[in-house]
């Protein structure tokens, strides 16, 4: 899963910033608790859930 692109399913916050349902990002780390870091096309780092966004294989 990692590198792999996403596209945001719902709305989110992270640090202060609000991801928008339909925004697209990279997958940079992977985390056993099903959370993911994913560096948004906008450059800002999200931290969404497996269950908040639909992954498009490399």
């Amino acid at each position: 899963m990692r590198g792999d692109r996403i596209t945001l399913t719902t709305d989110i916050e992270a640090l202060g910033t609000r991801h928008r349902a339909g925004d697209h990002g990279t997958v940079d780390e992977v985390h056993t608790d099903g959370h993911l870091t994913v560096r948004m096309d906008d450059g800002r780092p999200a931290f969404p859930t497996r269950d908040e966004v639909s992954t498009q294989q490399r």
